[in-house]
């Protein structure tokens, strides 16, 4: 997406619009850094294990802007987040400068300017002493595949299973469709598309099947809705007799509603869900996973 396109897009999608919309807005103009980008809407792990909604983050600086206005502090409980904000939550704990400036919407206008004056003072202060750059798609494949290792820290989403394939796992692949391949005799690459529930009931995103990542990524739960026990043991069984391990990517839409794959760990089958028998647990054994040089 052009930087043009990204920023109308991200500075018009507020959650609730009202104060919040005048105060990012402002914010951002009075900023002035074009090499300075904004996302919206950003969900954060905080190190308590919960979650919030940050109004503003500047990932290349780790600042983000909380607007508190009377809604928000009086129904922060009744959001709901879906899979989706949870895989694309930056985690706070990952962060060795994380910084979050909160603003009070419910003061006076003057009050409310002189707190924005004072936000944009610190993020110019603070970008001033980074070399601040806008890295396209290509630049931040190309970045990660300076490293040695993928990690689910990492600030990169992926657009497709064959960018997975070829920048992470050296593979040379035109185009992709199936959700995974193996990558060396005991390694593969698991792309789910992972369900939902709705009102109490489970919806598949794939074709019957059922993947529920837990919310602090430690295990994944999976099923298909015409599977047997026995085939479920037989799966098992396959997966210990080849020692295999899964580096999962898995499948979400962003804060723009575009599709990714975002790496959550690498996974191992630990046997039948503790928590409900027609599920396979796989529990995650590393947080990492070696980029393949070609």
């Amino acid at each position: 997406m052009k930087k043009r396109d990204y920023l109308v897009k991200t500075l018009s999608r507020t959650k609730r619009k009202d104060y919040e919309n005048y105060i990012i807005n402002a914010i951002w103009h009075k900023l002035d850094n074009l090499e300075l980008k904004p996302v919206s809407q950003q969900y954060v792990k905080r190190n308590n294990g919960k979650h919030a909604l940050m109004d503003l983050y500047f990932p290349q600086l780790q600042v983000a802007i909380e607007v508190d206005e009377a809604y928000h502090q009086n129904n922060q409980e009744a959001d709901k987040l879906r899979m989706d904000d949870i895989i694309a939550a930056v985690n706070e704990d990952s962060q060795s400068d994380f910084v979050c400036l909160r603003i009070d919407a419910s003061k006076s206008i003057k009050s409310i300017d002189n707190r924005i004056n004072e936000i944009v003072s610190f993020i110019q202060e603070k970008a001033s002493s980074k070399n601040l750059e806008w890295l396209s798609y290509a630049d931040e494949l190309k970045q990660i595949k300076q490293q040695e290792y993928l990690s689910i820290y990492d600030d990169v989403s992926f657009k497709n299973i064959t960018d997975i394939a070829n920048n992470i796992f050296g593979k040379t692949y035109k185009g992709f469709q199936r959700s995974g391949f193996r990558v060396t005799e005991t390694l593969w690459v698991w792309c789910p598309k992972l369900s939902v529930t709705i009102d109490g009931n489970t919806k598949s995103a794939a074709k019957g099947w059922l993947n529920f990542l837990s919310n602090d990524w430690s295990y994944i739960d999976e099923s298909q809705e015409n599977q047997t026990e026995d085939q479920r043991i037989a799966l098992i069984e396959e997966d210990s007799s080849l020692n295999k391990e899964r580096a999962v990517f898995a499948h979400y839409r962003d804060n723009l509603g575009i599709s990714r794959y975002r790496f959550v760990g690498v996974f191992k089958s630990s046997g039948l869900s503790p928590d409900d028998e027609k599920y396979i647990r796989y529990i995650r054994i590393s947080e990492k996973t070696k980029i393949i040089k070609v």
